[in-house]
């Protein structure tokens, strides 16, 4: 680049810079780009920031009553201790000063319209990672227990036996996401 400013050759760090402002403009190939105007960060200028002045609201409170599945934790502790905390799918045990942490994924889940039961052969030991992304679909199992929608071939770790039904059900309602 020939610029004054640039250095001869490479990169060259020239700190922080704050955007004071930014617009939107055609370039001269017709296309829309942003420009913006930066301020060199001095240490002493600190960008404004609110003076906490606002008049604090009070959310409205309501009292409500609800009704919510209870689900055995004994269960799902004892998949996770049968795992040893390891995920099913990538094999990681995430480790926490309070021990080892997984979660319990059903594979059906409980709650309506599906309501799946709270049995082990309907319980997954995943990391959270993993469970999102079954919850979701991203990820789903193959009758043959291997998880489609990974980059990898993977088959599901198996210590405890898994419903199949459970498995055809997930899929039918939630393996829409999956690109196969």
């Amino acid at each position: 680049m020939d610029s004054a400013l640039a250095p001869e050759r490479g990169y060259r760090y020239d700190g922080l810079y704050w955007v004071d402002e930014f617009w939107e403009e055609t370039g001269r190939s017709g296309f829309k780009v942003w420009r913006f105007r930066l301020r060199k960060n001095d240490d002493s200028i600190l960008p404004p920031l609110k003076t906490g002045t606002e008049t604090p609201t009070n959310p409205e409170r309501r009292a409500v009553t609800t009704t919510r599945i209870v689900r055995d934790t004994e269960m799902s502790r004892r998949v996770k201790h049968l795992y040893d905390y390891i995920c099913q799918i990538c094999r990681t045990r995430l480790e926490t000063p309070a021990g080892p942490y997984a979660e319990g994924a059903h594979i059906k889940p409980l709650g309506v319209p599906h309501n799946g039961p709270d049995v082990d052969a309907n319980l997954l030991c995943l990391c959270p990672n993993h469970h999102v992304l079954f919850d979701i679909g991203a990820i789903a199992l193959a009758d043959d227990l291997s998880v489609l929608g990974l980059a990898l071939p993977t088959k599901l770790i198996l210590k405890h036996e898994v419903g199949i039904e459970y498995v055809r059900y997930h899929r039918q309602h939630f393996g829409g996401l999956i690109k196969t």
